[in-house]
């Protein structure tokens, strides 16, 4: 008798908060690859946003530059620190247990949320 396949519905699936940081820790380093590497490249390095007096030229920030750099700053962000979290599991005893791995995601998530509210102010 052959069983026929299942349908799982993702969205009925309630992930743990350590599992979405995983996730979401994947997904910034794509978007750290496409987005972010080459908005550092282009806007920086080549002094895009400089005028000819080695000041930022605020006519060139505009709203599309400033979007970008709030996306890439968030992304950078949360991939720094959810490396950092990922790093400390991997080589400590630290967040094996589930109350560990939960409270670490959590505060990963509130770093993120503060550090970027900074730098983003920063940005616009």
């Amino acid at each position: 008798m052959r069983r026929r396949p299942t349908f799982i519905n993702l969205f009925l699936i309630k992930l743990p908060i350590s599992a979405m940081s995983s996730i979401t820790h994947r997904a910034t380093g794509i978007v750290n690859f496409f987005v972010t590497i080459p908005t550092f490249v282009l806007l920086f390095l080549t002094n895009y946003l400089l005028n000819d007096d080695n000041f930022w030229d605020i006519n060139k920030f505009s709203f599309e530059v400033k979007i970008l750099i709030s996306v890439s700053l968030i992304s950078f962000t949360y991939h720094i620190l959810a490396g950092i979290r990922h790093l400390l599991i991997d080589f400590t005893d630290f967040g094996h247990e589930i109350d560990e791995a939960r409270s670490s995601a959590i505060y990963v998530f509130g770093l993120t949320l503060i550090i970027s509210i900074f730098l983003i102010m920063e940005a616009w």
